[in-house]
């Protein structure tokens, strides 16, 4: 082989090598292969000095942080070194800001400088017993705080606190939200972060470019995604042969094997109901029976279906029609119907022996429980009749 023969061999090998290596780990860790989802805040955060791994080449991205980890990570990427090495020390000499004083944070603690300056610039804050927890985890909302405050909240559209129902954590959580911040595996505003999602979330909220790489796309959850996360359980009901699919954080279904009339179409009681939904305002029924919860099914003989549709044609006054497909092979028709002052939703399913009239109660008024119930109604379905015998 003469020298441009090896020369080229060489070229391409390094071509070779070069390729292999930018599919790898992420800058340089083992543990951080290119597809990781965080991969490129990890990578990025590391040269830049915010992040560091361990001495075996791991950045254990799945690993929960504790605060002291957290707090230090933050107080790198916002403030200047200096600043937060000399922040206690300047808290001595200052006859307005007070010491630092928890007592679980020696001063002479490594995360004790950027404890102080999180605290000093209020961004953190201790427990109700003057404690700070360095090593406790990191909840979900705990760190929306901290980042938001971290990265000027200030001038936010936040809601109204006089309001009774509003929520310490929801400013903090929306404007991680509108910053397009929420990493996808966020699930629970109660779950403790970890390493690979604080650097995911530090990334998005400084504004570094959202690099092509592996992962398809870069998606944020919504407030209302974490603050209603939703696991799907399955429920079956072999008497009344049909099945659904339901949030699983909420209650099981009540059946109502006598039925039950109030005053809703097509105006006369159904043979049974089927309770669900999250438990909310008290509904009595006539049996004397309270059922906490805004959704039902209810059954009627299949032999009713043209006196229902013909009801339903001709109460032009408080019903409107929205639409009929088939869903799961069975036809359906979906309803709004004004009752009192509210607008139910109801969706008719008509089976082989049942129709399934699928309900929500004052549908306008919760916007993640409506959308929740959208996608419930497209998961009902007939199930074949067991035998007796065969029943739970």
């Amino acid at each position: 082989m003469d020298i441009s023969s090896r020369k080229c061999a060489c070229s391409a090998s390094l071509i070779l090598v070069l390729l292999l290596w930018s599919n790898t780990a992420s800058a340089r860790f083992f543990d951080v292969q290119a597809d990781h989802p965080y991969a490129d805040a990890i990578d990025l955060l590391t040269r830049e000095g915010v992040l560091h791994g361990y001495e075996n080449r791991s950045f254990q991205p799945e690993r929960e942080i504790n605060r002291a980890e957290f707090t230090k990570m933050l107080m790198a990427i916002i403030f200047p070194e200096e600043y937060i090495n000399t922040c206690i020390e300047s808290l001595s000499d200052d006859a307005v800001i007070p010491n630092l004083t928890f007592p679980d944070v020696p001063h002479e603690a490594w995360f004790a400088p950027s404890i102080c300056t999180a605290w000093t610039n209020g961004i953190v804050d201790g427990y109700p017993d003057g404690l700070f927890r360095p090593e406790e985890g990191v909840t979900f909302v705990e760190a929306a705080k901290m980042l938001s405050l971290a990265f000027g909240l200030t001038g936010f559209d936040l809601p109204n606190f006089g309001n009774a129902n509003a929520i310490w954590y929801q400013p903090y959580v929306e404007f991680l939200a509108t910053e397009n911040a929420i990493p996808m595996s966020i699930n629970d505003l109660s779950q403790y972060v970890n390493r690979g999602e604080v650097a995911e979330m530090i990334y998005r909220l400084k504004g570094y470019p959202l690099t092509p790489s592996p992962v398809p796309q870069r998606l944020s959850k919504s407030t209302e995604e974490v603050a209603y996360p939703v696991t799907w359980k399955s429920y079956i009901n072999d008497d009344y042969t049909f099945s659904f699919s339901y949030p699983s954080v909420w209650p099981e279904p009540y059946v109502d094997r006598r039925g039950h009339y109030d005053g809703r179409l097509p105006y006369y009681k159904s043979s049974w109901a089927v309770y669900f939904g999250p438990k909310s305002t008290k509904q009595c029924l006539g049996s004397g029976d309270c059922i906490e919860r805004d959704m039902w099914i209810e059954g009627y003989d299949l032999e009713d279906s043209a006196e229902i549709l013909d009801i339903i044609e001709s109460d032009k006054l408080f019903v409107d029609i929205e639409d009929q497909t088939i869903i799961n092979g069975l036809p359906m028709l979906n309803i709004l119907e004004e009752v009192g002052d509210c607008i139910d939703k109801r969706s008719f399913h008509f089976g082989s022996r049942w129709i399934y009239s699928m309900n929500i109660r004052c549908a306008g008024q919760d916007d993640t429980l409506y959308g929740i119930f959208e996608q419930m109604v497209t998961t009902l379905e007939q199930t074949d009749e067991r035998p007796p015998e065969h029943r739970n």
